[in-house]
């Protein structure tokens, strides 16, 4: 986990969710539009470019610990997730762990594009 990426995570965050469930945070990496992730209320949808499944390559890696539940996901496409609480900080170093184990960026050398859109 890299304190830069969470400083940019955390209030991109803050307004999604203080803007539920009419707000959604998108998040990509900068010169790697394929590496991105959008959260909406207490969902989060991701890039997941892998075939196998993910609850099996999460069960693996090493991501800070955050109860979510796989709601659905296509083979080289995306991984959505729902999760039960919001604690910003800790919402924020699951999706820098997820960025760096999952898709595949260096830990403390990628940094996001954020867009917030009201729906």
């Amino acid at each position: 986990m890299n304190a830069d990426q969470i400083a940019e995570i955390c209030p991109a965050l803050r307004e999604a969710v203080e803007g539920a469930p009419d707000a959604c945070a998108t998040l990509s990496v900068e010169g790697h539009p394929e590496r991105w992730m959008q959260l909406v209320d207490r969902t989060i949808n991701a890039a997941y470019q892998y075939s196998d499944s993910p609850k099996e390559r999460m069960c693996r890696l090493d991501l800070p610990p955050l109860v979510v539940n796989m709601v659905s996901w296509k083979a080289g496409k995306f991984a959505t997730f729902e999760f039960a609480q919001v604690e910003i900080k800790v919402l924020a170093e699951w999706i820098d762990a997820y960025f760096v184990h999952v898709m595949g960026c260096t830990d403390g050398e990628y940094h996001l594009d954020v867009t917030l859109t009201k729906l």
